[in-house]
């Protein structure tokens, strides 16, 4: 019985899903907001490069022309826009500032922090004593121990990387929902398939109904490729379970006749006086009715080796036109007997490299069904022949014939069909042949029309 305890939904198939595709879609979500915020913020730090070619020029003309230089060209550049306009500072020793462009534009801001020993620190950044800007300012050295100080206003670069991390939270939940939602809805579809596997496998093991199916959605992908080769599945297990239950029945009514004539003759062997002759006549009679049995036991094991490939075979060259000759000879009085015909076409010696007493089985078991189920006044007619790296063996006769629907079934172990239950045998003679030369890498086949005949042909590698 399947378990009853309930499953842990963290370990389905259908959480796992879900939390990959949610986990993808936020990293890849995630992923493109940082890239676009890198680039904004690289994009917008490029006013360091232009606030150091600055400081570079100004340097230069202070260098060869003075301060006053610089105070001139701060004039002819000057904007009346914070945001636009560069901040240009140069001050004595004791933080005295010596030159300030355009002072009503920074009026907000204290200066006095700043630190003459920090000139060489490469950034510096001053706030808006309002909080209304910052300020991002690099330094210089100047001759006579002077400083340099050139900046920008950063506020709209802040203000935008501000306003780009408060978006980027608060889109982050709808994002996670979305993530999750999709996720559970593509898990859920495409799980279907899975669904309907598992409901038909408890069904088949708590009824033990092996005729149920899982629909097919007909998507031509790979589940639906799955749910096809499942129902394929459950037809040959369907398929072999009744063949096995046959097989069963088969062999429960084949042994019981020879048992209860085993009973029959001890229990009369039992009552009667004591006669030897009586007793020797008994034994023979149990003794053939445990050759029987016997008989039957071994074919259904030999079967058994063959098909799972652990038949041993004893290979040797086999003149196999020789052996058929043998076993036609063999058989003509059972063919007389029954007014049939057994004739073997005129071939030449063929060689196979084979197990002789395992040949010897499969054309022994072709001739006697062929001489079992043919009509008074029939034929048989057998022939070999070469046909390319092949040896091909026939069986012809002039018997009743196979019904089509049955002659996929007369291989089978213990098959017997409707016509052949008033003949005697196991049902186990065909499937042995096909046994023994599929262990021998062959092949077997037959055609067969009812009321005209049969043609078994077995195909086996030469020498």
């Amino acid at each position: 019985m399947p378990s009853s305890s309930p499953k842990r939904f963290h370990k389905t198939l259908g959480f796992r899903l879900t939390f990959w595709y949610s986990s993808i879609f936020i990293l890849s979500s995630l992923t493109l907001s940082i890239v676009s915020f890198a680039f904004v913020f690289s994009t917008m730090r490029d006013n360091r490069k232009a606030i150091q070619l600055k400081v570079a020029e100004y340097r230069s003309l202070a260098d060869k022309d003075g301060v006053q230089a610089i105070a001139k060209i701060i004039s002819e550049q000057q904007k009346p826009s914070r945001r636009t306009t560069f901040f240009v500072r140069v001050i004595a020793p004791g933080n005295k500032t010596v030159l300030l462009s355009n002072p009503r534009l920074w009026e907000e801001f204290d200066f006095m922090r700043f630190d003459d020993r920090q000139a060489e620190k490469q950034w510096q950044y001053f706030p808006s004593q309002r909080d209304t800007g910052l300020l991002e300012v690099t330094s210089a050295r100047l001759a006579n121990d002077y400083v340099l100080q050139v900046g920008k206003s950063i506020q709209d670069r802040e203000d935008i990387l501000e306003r780009f991390r408060d978006t980027l939270l608060a889109t982050m939940i709808p994002m996670i929902l979305i993530g999750l939602a999709g996720g559970a809805f593509l898990a859920f579809h495409a799980l279907r398939p899975i669904r309907g596997l598992i409901h038909a496998t408890r069904s088949i093991v708590e009824t033990g109904r092996m005729d149920l199916r899982v629909p097919e959605s007909n998507n031509q992908d790979e589940l639906d490729e799955l749910v096809r080769l499942f129902n394929s599945m459950l037809e040959r297990i369907e398929g072999l379970i009744k063949g096995m239950r046959d097989a069963l029945d088969n062999v429960a009514h084949d042994l019981r006749t020879p048992m209860t004539r085993l009973r029959g003759t001890a229990e009369m062997c039992l009552e009667a006086p004591s006669k030897t002759e009586q007793y020797e006549e008994s034994l023979a009679t149990c003794v053939e009715e445990s050759d029987r049995i016997l008989t039957l036991l071994n074919s259904i094991m030999d079967v058994s080796e063959a098909e799972t490939g652990t038949m041993r075979l004893k290979l040797e060259t086999v003149n196999l036109t020789k052996l058929i000759r043998e076993m036609v000879e063999l058989y003509q009085d059972v063919a007389e007997d029954n007014d049939i015909v057994v004739s073997m076409d005129r071939a030449e010696d063929i060689y196979i490299t084979a197990d002789l007493n395992r040949m010897r089985q499969v054309v022994a078991n072709l001739l006697d069904n062929a001489i079992k189920y043919n009509r008074p006044g029939g034929r048989v007619v057998i022939s070999v022949r070469l046909a390319g790296d092949r040896t091909v063996m026939s069986f012809r006769d002039t018997g009743i014939g196979i019904p089509a629907d049955e002659i996929p079934d007369i291989w089978d172990r213990l098959y017997r069909g409707d016509k052949s239950r008033s003949q005697p045998g196991l049902g186990l003679g065909l499937s042995l042949v096909k046994a023994i030369v599929r262990a021998h890498t062959g092949h077997v086949e037959v055609h067969s029309e009812p009321g005209v005949g049969s043609v078994f042909t077995v195909r086996l590698p030469v020498v």
